[in-house]
């Protein structure tokens, strides 16, 4: 019985929380002395979530019940259904559930218990949260007693939460100039690190770049490839580590806890409703603070210009002294609304050098580079095909489509047979911000998608739908909280079942 209940509580966390291993999944049940909730409390403040993460959201709500039954069939319960669903009840009405306790005597008929389970209730998880937190007490000891050293999963979060950034950044671009001018600029030099929120400085990042090391050819590409994101995201995190490492005297170990510590630094107060405003998080990952005044106690370490160019050199920017000067120097304002192609032009007016930059020119290219773009050509024709014609089918009144297409960004094509999904920013009319929309599609040549639904861009460091296709080839697609799709739900609990048998 002792090993069935470890075993699902294990389960519980490791399908809940992503990039969560056994032995973590272990060793926060061992701090919180086997409470499940406190142990969910204590990932969530390691995590820096605390300030956005809600049972009762749309990602996790149905996750939480998926996740108990899934965890009572590994403790083989014999009703895991019921189990959950008196569980939920009871967890949603807990003061009317103790009132009705504290009058039932040992042995004595349970009518008023059962009359109470069935009456209907929304299900609602706050009450039993809140009281995890006083269960706690010995919360604030955790890291000095127990310091976290294994910065694995936290980076996995750190580099789902910039992923965010740059969905925002691209719909922030125009769509001609992210297609063509920009789009060189933003996967070369696009990183999130600098002195404002990360929004604004991948897109001033890009702009300076492309205003001072132009191309003298620049093809329309639709399509940011998966690989290429994740490559622009991971090299944006070790700039951000490096620079807060270099400025505040810290190891890079050392350095990447600081980042979920500050967003719980940030978090307002328990009782109330925290909000979520894009340019607070420049106190986070816009490094200010430690820029200006080192981590902690501890003076700076190195000059602003020095950090940056740790920074650019650990990101690989193509000129890392060029970005350091400029970024050391620079007091614009944040971007705060939906860049015009007007925009785009002044700020590249304003970030280019006095005398006009001379293009880059391309190397000539290589058999096997020739290849490559000739394959990455045909994937794009066909990607693009099928989300157009995914698109197509919300019409106006007038017949026209609803939506016109920013641009695509992000595809994982290893979907069971493979299917694939994408991140597709689409746009209502030219002036309107644009909005994330996940679309799946089968091989077929009729060009049908399978699902093809609007979703909410994602929030740093809370909590988001886990697919099992995307995490096992590390791709970063916004899943759909209240919809089926491939690699979620049941496929997902099948395969932590079977780890568990």
């Amino acid at each position: 019985m002792v090993q069935s209940s470890l075993e699902g509580l294990v389960a519980f966390l490791i399908y809940f929380f992503p990039y969560l291993a056994d032995w973590e999944a272990t060793r926060y049940l061992l701090l919180a002395d086997a409470d499940l909730l406190v142990a969910v409390r204590l990932i969530v403040a390691d995590r820096g979530m605390l300030p956005h993460f809600s049972l009762n959201s749309p990602a996790s709500a149905p996750a939480f019940e998926a996740t108990l039954k899934l965890a009572a069939q590994i403790c083989k319960h014999p009703h895991p259904n019921h189990l959950v669903r008196v569980w939920m009840q009871l967890s949603s009405r807990l003061q009317q559930a103790l009132r009705l306790l504290s009058d039932v005597q040992c042995h004595s008929p349970l009518e008023c218990l059962q009359g109470m389970l069935s009456e209907p209730v929304v299900s609602s998880l706050d009450m039993p949260w809140h009281l995890a937190l006083h269960r706690a007490q010995f919360r604030e000891s955790i890291g000095a007693t127990m310091p976290y050293q294994h910065t694995r999963s936290l980076r996995m979060v750190l580099l789902d939460t910039i992923h965010g950034f740059y969905l925002q950044a691209l719909a922030m671009l125009p769509r001609d100039e992210l297609r063509s001018p920009l789009h060189r600029s933003l996967l070369r030099a696009g990183y999130c690190y600098g002195p404002l929120d990360p929004v604004s400085n991948i897109i001033y990042n890009t702009l300076w770049y492309h205003a001072n090391f132009p191309a003298a050819i620049t093809p329309v590409l639709d399509v940011i490839f998966p690989d290429s994101l994740t490559r622009l995201e991971t090299r944006s995190f070790y700039g951000l580590v490096s620079l807060v490492a270099a400025r505040g005297g810290l190891s890079l170990a050392d350095s990447v806890p600081m980042f979920p510590i500050r967003a719980e630094a940030n978090e307002t107060e328990e009782t109330q409703q925290p909000s979520f405003n894009r340019h607070d998080l420049c106190h986070i990952f816009g490094c200010n603070a430690v820029i200006d005044q080192g981590v902690g106690k501890q003076s700076p370490c190195s000059s602003v210009r020095e950090a940056y160019i740790a920074a650019a050199t650990a990101a690989w920017h193509p000129k890392p002294e060029q970005q350091a000067t400029f970024l050391a120097s620079w007091k614009g304002h944040r971007v705060m609304h939906q860049a015009t192609s007007e925009d785009v032009q002044r700020w590249c007016s304003l970030l280019s050098p006095e005398q006009p930059p001379t293009p880059e020119r391309i190397c000539k290219s290589s058999y096997h580079a020739k290849a490559g773009r000739v394959r990455c050509e045909a994937q794009r024709a066909r990607i693009l095909k099928k989300v157009k014609a995914a698109l197509d089918r919300n019409l106006l009144q007038d017949g026209k489509p609803a939506y016109d297409l920013h641009i695509i960004a992000g595809v994982n094509e290893s979907v069971c047979g493979p299917e694939y999904c994408s991140d597709v920013p689409v746009s209502k009319g030219s002036a309107s911000h644009p909005r994330l929309f996940f679309a799946e599609f089968d091989n077929e040549e009729d060009n049908a998608a399978l699902l093809c639904c609007p979703v909410d861009e994602p929030i740093p460091f809370a909590e988001h739908v886990r697919c099992l296709y995307c995490e096992a080839v590390g791709a970063r697609v916004v899943h759909p909280s209240l919809m089926d799709f491939h690699g979620g739900g049941n496929e997902f609990e099948a395969v932590i079942r079977e780890e568990h048998k």
